[in-house]
């Protein structure tokens, strides 16, 4: 460990000991924190060991990333939704006590068992117009109830790629006047699409764990109100996990046929349902390109760069099959420049130039 994680882990030891001294015959049990991989934010997690059961320590200093975990927790609970149980949470120390679900993400249950690989992907697919069909209508009491994806919000998302991955990592001069007149065009168009409803934000397969034959949710804090086509685009065109375009077809249809059976299901146009899904995976895409470069512009890690050039395919394939005026709005993204500097650089095995 570096100094620094040696500090964090000695002061959640203390939290720990202080927090089982309130705990009926818990205080004198033996326990063990082990560190766990993290996500993409400055959380950390550990598995939290003891004769009494295991649990996962969730630490966010600050309590920035974690603030609305508990409050959609127990909204998803309540609705019977598959979300892990919380136990304890310390917003002033940053500290969160959850189920212990287990080590197994959804793309390492299909990448162990390839021949099942649709029937988890249409149950991951169904439990996406469950969440959009329970949701619906959003109470206004929860945190996903007061913050949308609106025009600003699309837009700030693909600022985020054009600063990380078109001039970050890629070194290329910013749009013009022109490509940002665009920008704005398409973000507009892409806000107003309809239904509106409860939307996991991140929903794909390093998203979903497996524990036993159960799936279940998490990482649902950054909910917010928008397209549930957000979500289904999140997780049938998932640079984690490439899909042949059949395999996406039968996904797609998959969810339209859950959707259904809940009254938001019945607000999709379904001569419009493809087109807009079209619309919103591609600004999905092209902000998991930026996602992706920015863990090596913001914290010199390369780990997510294999995942570049599978997002990228898919959105030039969906551009080149956009109708006027979309294909227009979107030809600023320069998709081929980006493709082609990445392809050189994964030849290079991955050598940045300073």
């Amino acid at each position: 460990m570096t100094p620094e994680t040696t500090e964090e882990f000695s002061k959640i030891e203390r939290w720990v000991t202080h927090w089982l001294t309130t705990q009926a015959s818990s205080s004198s049990q033996k326990w063990e924190l082990i560190p766990l991989a993290g996500d993409g934010s400055t959380r950390r997690f550990f598995r939290f060991l003891s004769p009494a059961g295991n649990r996962i320590l969730l630490s966010d200093p600050g309590w920035r990333f974690t603030k609305d975990y508990s409050a959609h927790q127990m909204y998803l609970g309540q609705l019977g939704l598959p979300v892990p149980r919380f136990y304890l949470e310390d917003p002033v120390s940053g500290y969160l006590v959850m189920e212990d679900l287990g080590d197994e993400l959804l793309q390492k249950r299909i990448l162990d068992e390839p021949a099942k690989k649709m029937a988890w992907l249409k149950r991951a697919v169904e439990l996406a117009a469950q969440i959009h069909g329970k949701t619906s209508p959003v109470p206004s009491q929860i945190p996903a109830a007061s913050r949308r994806f609106d025009k600003a919000k699309y837009r700030d998302e693909l600022q985020f790629t054009l600063t990380h991955l078109h001039e970050g990592l890629l070194k290329l001069p910013p749009l013009d006047a022109q490509g940002q007149t665009k920008l704005n065009d398409y973000c507009a168009y892409i806000a107003g699409i309809e239904p509106q409803g409860f939307c996991h934000r991140d929903y794909h397969t390093r998203n979903l764990m497996v524990k036993g034959d159960d799936l279940y949710l998490i990482d649902f804090q950054d909910a917010r109100m928008g397209s549930p086509l957000y979500d289904l685009a999140s997780l049938v065109f998932d640079a984690y996990m490439p899909l042949s375009e059949a395999e996406q077809n039968e996904l797609i249809a998959t969810y339209k046929t859950a959707i259904e059976r809940f009254p938001i299901g019945k607000a999709f146009g379904a001569r419009s349902f493809k087109e807009d899904l079209q619309l919103v995976a591609f600004q999905r895409l092209v902000k998991a390109a930026g996602s992706f470069a920015s863990f090596y512009t913001r914290n010199g890690k390369k780990t997510h760069f294999e995942y570049l050039l599978p997002a990228l395919h898919q959105a030039q394939t969906f551009r080149a099959q956009m109708k006027s005026p979309f294909s227009d709005n979107v030809s600023f993204f320069p998709l081929d420049q980006w493709i082609e500097k990445i392809q050189q650089m994964k030849a290079k095995k991955w050598q940045i130039e300073k």
